[in-house]
């Protein structure tokens, strides 16, 4: 693939990351480029625990995120789904402002190797490391890569980011 359709279809997953239901759920933004992408999230006491601090699926929600558009920024046809996910979580965090760095580590055939970082203001707060999967989903067929929304009311029962 060429620079320009290379980041022709990066700016398509900062789309389809924007149309996902779950992003309105949980609002993030990410940016992706060659084997990296960032995200960035605002942490409000919605996503805490009892203990006054973020709970853990939201380090897993960043740090697979960037992992994944990592990952999928490599493969232009078709949509990647992660395979397995390992966190580390280093500090808690009350910050309101998150940012996940994702990065490819290594890709072999269908399998993709990719990590993130995770940073609550410059305090590194958590790291992940997963396996991602090029899946027989085309790219073309997600509504929100191709740059039109779902249907209201519709449910998707594939798995995926």
């Amino acid at each position: 693939m060429t620079a320009p359709n290379l980041a022709h279809h990066h700016r398509r997953l900062e789309a389809m990351h924007a149309g996902a239901p779950i992003n309105q759920t949980i609002p993030s933004r990410v940016s992706v480029s060659a084997g990296q992408a960032e995200v960035h999230m605002e942490v409000t006491e919605a996503y805490w625990h009892a203990a006054a601090s973020m709970h853990g699926s939201m380090y897993f929600k960043a740090l697979d995120d960037a992992a994944f558009f990592a990952a999928n920024s490599v493969v232009p046809d078709r949509f990647v789904l992660t395979a397995r996910f390992e966190i580390e979580l280093l500090a808690p965090v009350t910050s309101p402002s998150l940012r996940a760095v994702g990065q490819l580590d290594r890709r072999e055939g269908k399998k993709i190797e990719a990590s993130a970082t995770l940073y609550a203001g410059e305090e590194l707060v958590a790291r992940g490391q997963g396996l991602f999967i090029a899946a027989p989903i085309a790219l073309a067929e997600v509504p929100a890569y191709r740059g039109t929304a779902a249907k209201a009311g519709a449910t998707d029962s594939s798995p995926g980011d």
